[in-house]
């Protein structure tokens, strides 16, 4: 398991200017409690392929999960948070990080900033939320 968490860490730094894109092949989901039945919130390994039906609503620091215990990993906020969205009314509305695509059947409300979400962008013109909500 070290090897596996020391190899996912070397990847997450070699990639790490790398886009999302190009990281969700390569990487891997390492869930806390593969068991667990899902919520609707969820935390998986940055990088890893978002399933159908979850978005991106935040990155976070974890120690405990995804090559956390090595700080240069730990200093690239390692754990992204996701959400349902399929489950959601009409009219139902989330915040999402900016730079994902919206979901079929959900419009565009708002873009802004925020320090402490997708990112945490020092720039005061770096949008990098945005507030969607389900049309249909």
């Amino acid at each position: 398991m070290h090897r596996t968490t020391f190899a996912f860490a070397l990847l997450a730094i070699g990639l790490g200017s790398a886009s999302v894109a190009a990281q969700a092949p390569v990487a891997l989901l390492e869930r806390a409690d593969p068991d667990r039945p899902r919520a609707e919130r969820d935390i998986i390994c940055r990088g890893a392929a978002i399933p159908d039906g979850w978005i991106l609503v935040d990155d976070v620091r974890s120690a405990d999960m995804c090559g956390g215990d090595n700080p240069a990993v730990l200093n690239l906020y390692n754990v992204w948070a996701i959400e349902r969205y399929d489950v959601k009314p009409v009219g139902a509305t989330m915040q999402v990080c900016a730079n994902t695509p919206l979901p079929a059947g959900w419009v565009l409300e708002d873009v802004y900033r925020s320090k402490e979400h997708c990112g945490h962008p020092e720039n005061p013109f770096q949008p990098n939320v945005k507030r969607i909500r389900r049309a249909r």
